[in-house]
């Protein structure tokens, strides 16, 4: 066997091992910032969204107090410009929110991350020798990569005991030195590629909002201060207000009288 092709199958083994690993890197930070995201929304997310639809709730109120007051005025129910703009151009009110996930407790972090290291080693797509591999690696490495991100233990084990039938230990075999060479090549390429793209990604992950207030809320943690209770706290505060607006708006569109129309603030 040539020089080349024994730096190339060298240079290709490397590549594949740093890809890996970055993949790993990746997924370690994608899942830190999905928990994240997910002990917000319980704490702190579903608190906004009651927030935003008492404010929808009051916005109703006024148009339709304005609504009947200038049927009283005007004889009919006259609607400004500016409410007929906003009706025809402002985008719909969003859906009702869904009820916030509730934080996951793994196990053990160490133990799943080093599963989730074997079975990328053993199923990388990158390590396929032939198509029909690669396909069968790229379904199992997404079940490995969903796994993951649920931190489930019991999934990663459950993979790990799975079947390998679809795994060619042979590397393009009956081909030609040139072909082989070429094929490598291709590999190679194609690994420092997907190597590029991961680093582009691992150099936005900090422009994420959310990755902004995960900081934020580990650094008042070492000051000592639990910063999403405190945002709680301050959005319970709002709702509170918002609250009375909305219940004497709504006692202020009850005294105009049941001829005045009916209107419906319930959640969508």
């Amino acid at each position: 066997m040539s020089d080349q092709l024994n730096a190339l199958r060298a240079a290709l083994a490397e590549a594949q091992n740093r890809l890996i690993e970055t993949e790993a890197e990746l997924a370690d930070r994608l899942a830190e910032i999905n928990a994240f995201e997910i002990e917000f929304e319980g704490r702190v997310g579903y608190l906004l969204d009651n927030l935003e639809a008492l404010e929808q709730d009051i916005q109703k109120y006024h148009e339709r107090i304005q609504i009947a007051r200038n049927k009283q005025i005007f004889g009919t129910p006259h609607i400004s410009v500016e409410d007929q703009y906003r009706r025809t151009w402002q985008a719909p009110p969003p859906a009702a929110p869904t009820p916030p996930a509730q934080p996951l407790n793994p196990a053990s972090e160490a133990e799943i991350k080093a599963l989730y290291r074997q079975l990328a080693r053993r199923f990388h797509p990158d390590l396929a020798a032939t198509e029909p591999e690669r396909l069968f690696r790229t379904q199992k490495m997404q079940a490995i990569n969903d796994a993951y991100a649920a931190r489930s233990l019991a999934e990663l084990v459950a993979l790990a005991q799975g079947a390998e039938a679809g795994i060619d230990t042979g590397w393009r075999a009956g081909q030609t030195e040139a072909q082989l060479v070429a094929a490598l090549q291709a590999e190679l390429s194609r690994c420092q590629q997907r190597l590029r793209e991961i680093d582009r990604e691992l150099r936005h992950l900090p422009y994420r909002p959310s990755v902004e207030v995960s900081l934020e809320v580990k650094a008042a943690r070492r000051r000592g201060r639990d910063l999403l209770a405190e945002m709680a706290a301050e959005v319970e505060r709002k709702i509170a207000r918002k609250s009375v607006e909305r219940d004497l708006l709504k006692a202020q569109f009850d005294q105009l009288g049941p001829d005045q129309g009916f209107i419906n603030i319930n959640r969508r």
